[in-house]
């Protein structure tokens, strides 16, 4: 009797509150964790275009628009606000750096390091805020005939980790550089690395989750299984275009984006059921970050320390999926901690956790194959297959360069240029480093 009232509730006019005008926007107004640990409530709160977000064995986290905290008391649903106003919380709030702040240390490194890193604003968050990257590179002022990584942080603008481990983790590339450490000094050397600390400052800033506008940057992007599957950056939110603007520009084969609430590998796809290409590479690139960070592989709630997205929560709109569909640049998310916003003096130990995680990973970028030609305006179509005759493609190409993350093995690269040129090219993918 229960369930067909709550059917009922949900089949009636006033409960259709949360549905939007367009599918790409998704209110982050409310928040709040809802105590369902049989999850009966999941599957009709998913009906309400609702954002749901960290599922774990006590319940989940919903987010919408105003109103929400209304409709799920109607519901007799348990759950607690997840914007605490404690004085506890208002001083973990103020140990933590602005936003101007973080992007001022960064500033100041970047202009004592002109040699290896460079800054490049990118837009402007809805408030007004510079929203910049860190090229780190040994010809920083060049695009190089390298492979490509980027690192973005904070999209979410109460998950903070991060942001925090980005600014620590430059600061660390810079130092042990100029040690000569041998794994910093092959990746600055051999990739084009880029690191953006924060896509949400506004929402850092205002201690929320959503950005100037209340909108989830997570659930803003284009989405192949939904209609809004048209890889165009108009009408979105202003971060998310600054970052597919500036992607359209570049040539990134991998990447992670850092978010927190958990700690767990999630890898791609979110949006469906159906598997991803390379699955079982993603699958080991995932394992290969969880597996030196404590309380990530040994997570009991998630063995191994990684998560199919859409076995744990089904998301559309989210920036992973849509960064390997759209531009083959294969993108995990990492959950860095169950608290969102810990106590700033745990940031170093979080580091410490993360930081071999961090440079392993992003030398995972060169197990792959691929080619720089000479005319760098040349662009066309790729496919690739492996001695096993695995095929892969065709892939779209540009600025006369692409790559792409495989498993080890030996490659035809067949390269049919827009010009009309037919090019073929033979590699080899093995784990080992570049010298």
């Amino acid at each position: 009797m229960k369930i067909i009232t709550l059917l009922l509730l949900f089949m009636s006019p006033f409960y259709t509150f949360a549905l939007k005008s367009e599918d790409h926007l998704s209110s982050t107004e409310e928040g709040y964790f809802v105590f369902d640990s049989e999850k009966k409530l999941l599957p009709l709160l998913h009906q309400q275009d609702l954002n749901i977000d960290h599922i774990n064995e006590k319940g989940f986290e919903i987010y919408g628009p105003h109103g929400l905290g209304t409709f799920l008391h109607d519901l007799g649903a348990n759950f607690e606000d997840l914007t605490p106003h404690t004085k506890r919380w208002q001083s973990l709030i103020a140990e933590y750096p602005t936003p101007k702040e973080v992007q001022e240390r960064v500033e100041s490194l970047v202009k004592m390091n002109p040699d290896i890193l460079e800054l490049e604003i990118i837009g402007k968050s809805h408030q007004g805020q510079d929203l910049y990257v860190v090229k780190v590179s040994d010809n920083v002022s060049f695009d190089e005939a390298e492979p490509e990584f980027k690192y973005i942080a904070n999209m979410h603008g109460d998950e903070i980790v991060g942001r925090e481990l980005m600014v620590l983790f430059l600061e660390d590339l810079v130092k042990r550089y100029r040690e000569k450490d041998p794994k910093v000094l092959t990746a600055i050397n051999h990739t084009e690395i880029f690191i953006m600390p924060t896509m949400n400052p506004d929402g850092s800033g205002n201690h929320r989750r959503g950005n100037g506008h209340h909108r989830d940057l997570n659930r803003n992007f284009p989405d192949f299984t939904t209609r809004d599957n048209v890889n165009t950056p108009q009408g979105r939110e202003p971060e998310t275009q600054a970052v597919m603007n500036w992607q359209a520009t570049r040539n990134f084969s991998l990447s992670a984006n850092f978010h927190g609430g958990s700690k767990v590998v999630n890898y791609p796809w979110d949006t469906t059921a159906e598997q991803a290409p390379l699955t079982g590479l993603i699958k080991e690139l995932s394992s290969h970050y969880a597996a030196t960070v404590p309380g990530m592989f040994d997570n009991q709630y998630f063995p191994g320390g990684i998560v199919n997205g859409y076995s744990w929560y089904h998301i559309d709109g989210g920036m992973q999926d849509w960064s390997y569909y759209f531009h083959n640049d294969l993108q995990v998310t990492v959950e860095l901690s169950n608290s969102k916003w810990p106590s700033y003096d745990r940031i170093p130990q979080y580091y410490e956790d993360n930081s071999q995680a961090l440079l392993d990973y992003l030398l995972k970028v060169h197990q792959g194959a691929g080619f720089f030609l000479a005319d760098k305006n040349e662009s066309g179509l790729v496919t690739l297959i492996s001695d096993n005759e695995d095929k892969y493609g065709p892939y779209d190409f540009k600025n006369g360069e692409f790559h792409k993350i495989l498993p080890i093995g030996n490659y035809t690269i067949n390269v049919e240029t827009k010009s009309g040129d037919q090019k073929t090219f033979k590699r080899v993918v093995t784990d080992s480093l570049p010298q």
